[in-house]
């Protein structure tokens, strides 16, 4: 049986963060027909600040089988990614009820509150996937989400059946 790979999910959820800086603030600067992209565009760029030096300091730990460092933990990863795939989904619903408004105008700034909404939903889906890998694997691992996170690539060769 072969395990996925966490790291994809990590940098993709880290790459849709930081392209989440850049159109969640023009997001945040439209003064379409919207009555609150304005608001959700810039705690969308706000957030995705905060996502990414998160993700980053999570790999950072992500490598580190002989650290003790609660944030090597398996637990830690689960939570942040499982909180990170909840709030980006709020804010990708945010993003996405105002789009009707912007979108009607036929302007550019739809294109930004597609992307922006689009990227919200990719962040979310990125993070759900990293939670279920490491949830899976430190299931697997047998000492549950306590176990540090590098560990839990390890495997244990299966014995030869005769």
């Amino acid at each position: 049986m072969t395990c996925l790979n966490r790291t994809p999910f990590y940098g993709t959820a880290l790459f849709t963060a930081i392209l989440q800086s850049v159109f969640g603030i023009i997001a945040g600067f439209v003064n379409g027909r919207s009555p609150y992209l304005y608001i959700f565009g810039k705690l969308a760029g706000g957030l995705s600040v905060a996502t990414w030096i998160w993700i980053g300091i999570l790999f950072r730990y992500n490598r580190r089988p002989q650290s003790t460092n609660p944030l090597s933990r398996s637990y830690a990863h689960f939570v942040s990614f499982t909180f990170l795939a909840v709030v980006w989904l709020a804010v990708g619903i945010m993003l996405a009820t105002q789009m009707p408004w912007e979108c009607s105008a036929k302007t550019l700034w739809c294109a930004a509150a597609s992307f922006s909404s689009a990227l919200a939903f990719c962040t979310s889906f990125s993070s759900t996937g990293a939670a279920i890998i490491i949830y899976r694997a430190a299931a697997r691992s047998g000492a549950g989400l306590s176990v540090n996170v590098a560990q839990i690539d390890k495997r244990e060769l299966p014995m030869d059946v005769y």
